[in-house]
């Protein structure tokens, strides 16, 4: 009982601190929202499996839109579900979509041809051998699925494939996004 007694004494004094300091800092400006972001891509490679295992960084984002990028594994259920909707999905994004995965290139050659992947315009297949967007992100569940912009910043995380249609909503109303709109 004086465990539990002590907890919750230890509770109240950290919950009355960290009001007091959120009333010190309520004056303090916010972050921009470029402030914000994170850079997910600085110094990861992959190569890239349908490229000669070419390898892929940040200076082979496209400079002019956003990228949707799907981590994935090749025996997971709900990734292999969603490389059935890839081929009609991929090119009504309207922006390059890449897969990432650490798998080994010959198991990302097996799925790719499996599901029919490797002449969908503007999708990627990526090879993370240094396994960097999995370290980086610590992500506990595939597929993983993000939006980032030229710079590897981090813009959104999808829960699931976004409709063509939600992609489109999210690029038009992001505010960051507004330099691939001029």
């Amino acid at each position: 009982m004086k465990f539990l007694k002590s907890l919750f004494i230890a509770g109240v004094a950290i919950a009355a601190s960290s009001q007091a300091n959120a009333q010190d800092h309520q004056h303090a400006p916010k972050d921009s929202l470029s402030a914000k972001m994170r850079k997910i891509f600085y110094g990861m490679q992959f190569h890239d499996v349908f490229n000669h295992n070419a390898l892929v960084d940040i200076n082979s984002m496209p400079a002019d839109t956003p990228v949707l990028i799907m981590y994935y594994s090749t025996e997971c259920g709900h990734c292999r579900l969603d490389a059935q909707k890839l081929p009609e999905l991929v090119p009504q994004y309207e922006i390059p979509f890449w897969m990432a995965s650490s798998h080994e290139p010959a198991l990302l050659n097996k799925f790719a041809d499996e599901f029919k992947l490797r002449n969908v315009p503007k999708l990627h297949f990526l090879y993370d051998f240094s396994k960097g967007m999995h370290n980086w992100f610590e992500f506990q569940y595939v597929p993983f699925i993000v939006l980032v912009d030229k710079k590897g910043n981090f813009i959104k995380e999808f829960d699931k494939l976004p409709s063509p249609e939600l992609l489109k909503d999210v690029i038009r109303t992001n505010e960051y996004l507004e330099m691939f709109h001029k």
